[in-house]
């Protein structure tokens, strides 16, 4: 009985601690007024599904990310209290509370998508790349540290739970790279409103150049001008240029647009 108390008392720190984790992402998505879909509960992690509404500032997704790792400070400290405070919490609560915490806050800066870590790179790969480059690059970053961790976990033989998380890791990396066009053509539908970016660039195509060639190249937080080289160059607007690409088909040229 003892053991079972002691195992359910640890189901319950798990929860309690992945639920704040979570919450901590939902709160600052509400401050910046994202949509909350839904939050799950896994038996080794949670997720929230959280929507933006249209392009958002990188800042935004940053401060998400990062809010939901911060709650585990105030948890420490706050186990910290208890311990020295009552006689409730006593110190085997703590170490295993603490234990818990910095594992599931290392866990989550695992550069793997969909994990805190896994996100912080897709942005920063974003502040580089066109966001479709951008997206490939995550899943090849994911992929790469997944199969090192089934070879590690395999040599080492480590823990029958490790190599359960990343095969999750795995099959939730395989259903988003499966919804990659999905993804993308959500992108450029929300660029054409895109009512925050504020960097200017221009994108230089060749006359012959496709739209699907085109939007491969936009960037997420860049209010492009896409400039045609010919003998005389002429430009489009990135709205004008994804009207044409939803209404007339990626395959069109640019040249075949109406000139400005």
């Amino acid at each position: 009985m003892g053991v079972l108390s002691g195992r359910f008392k640890e189901v319950l720190m798990l929860l309690f601690i992945v639920f704040v984790h979570e919450m901590g992402h939902v709160w600052m998505a509400r401050r910046f007024h994202w949509d909350v879909i839904k939050i799950e509960l896994l038996p080794f992690g949670g997720a929230a599904v959280l929507e933006p509404k249209g392009i958002r500032p990188a800042r935004e997704e940053a401060w998400i990310v990062c809010w939901g790792p911060f709650q585990h400070s105030w948890m420490i400290g706050l186990s910290y209290i208890l311990l020295h405070t009552t006689d409730v919490w006593m110190i085997q609560d703590h170490q295993l509370f603490i234990s818990h915490n910095i594992a599931i806050l290392l866990f989550n800066f695992i550069p793997i998508h969909p994990l805190d870590g896994g996100r912080l790179v897709h942005l920063l790969y974003s502040a580089f790349l066109p966001y479709k480059l951008a997206m490939k690059a995550t899943w090849l970053t994911s992929l790469i540290l997944l199969t090192l961790g089934f070879f590690v976990v395999l040599v080492l033989m480590l823990k029958l739970n490790l190599m359960m998380i990343f095969s999750f890791l795995l099959l939730t990396l395989i259903l988003d790279y499966r919804q990659r066009n999905y993804r993308f053509i959500r992108f450029l539908m929300a660029k054409i409103n895109d009512q925050t970016s504020t960097k200017q660039s221009a994108l230089y195509v060749e006359r012959e150049t496709t739209l699907k060639v085109v939007s491969e190249q936009i960037r997420k937080n860049h209010l492009h001008t896409i400039v045609v080289e010919n003998n005389a160059r002429y430009t489009y607007s990135l709205e004008a240029v994804l009207d044409a690409y939803f209404q007339k088909g990626s395959h069109v040229k640019i040249d075949e647009l109406d000139k400005r």
